[in-house]
């Protein structure tokens, strides 16, 4: 019963801290001051590192509980949970798009000096994203939780805190692009 309580805070605390990492990336992108820039990515990658800790406990503890039928396996083919295998699945691909971004974000540094790299960072670092899309659906999906009014209150939260991170950010790059500089250089005047 313990392994349970284990796995379903860390996945909900993973989900949080992941809903953070994914609405700081989006203002810190947003053409900040270096030292505002500095904050937001520091408090998303810390975020990001603290939610990929809690994503394996929560994927570790799901493993081990003798009381849900999902196997290791699960997490190599799809559809093969004995507990709801469609929410497993989605899960498993919201780890695998999470990871992803997690280990090409770490190799960041090491590989900026290709310039192929750099041209390809952006798309890859999308994988973050659509994991974290992928996560909101296996919460509402697969947890114990997912019917309860809370737990259906902190997934539309964490749909609001993006969406209106994802707002700020496309407001302030319209509003960026229409300064009479960045008009000037596009060769466009007001």
């Amino acid at each position: 019963m313990t392994l349970w309580y284990l796995a379903r805070a860390a996945g909900v605390t993973a989900l949080v801290l992941f809903t953070v990492a994914a609405a700081l990336g989006l203002l810190a992108a947003g053409g900040r001051k270096p030292e505002q820039r500095f904050w937001l990515q520091y408090v998303h990658r810390s975020a990001s590192a603290t939610g990929l800790v809690l994503l394996g406990t929560h994927v570790i503890a799901v493993l081990t509980d003798a009381h849900v039928d999902i196997s290791t396996s699960a997490l190599i083919l799809p559809f093969t949970s004995g507990y709801r295998p469609f929410a497993i699945t989605v899960g498993v691909l919201a780890l695998y798009a999470v990871l992803l971004a997690a280990v090409v974000g770490a190799a960041r540094g090491r590989l900026a000096r290709f310039h192929a790299f750099t041209k390809r960072w952006r798309p890859i670092h999308v994988a973050a994203s659509v994991g974290w899309l992928l996560s909101i659906g296996h919460s509402l999906l697969a947890g114990t939780d997912r019917g309860t009014p809370w737990m259906l209150a902190l997934t539309l939260a964490c749909l609001a805190a993006v969406g209106a991170a994802a707002a700020v950010r496309l407001t302030s790059r319209t509003a960026r692009a229409s300064t009479p500089l960045n008009l000037a250089r596009a060769g466009r005047t007001r």
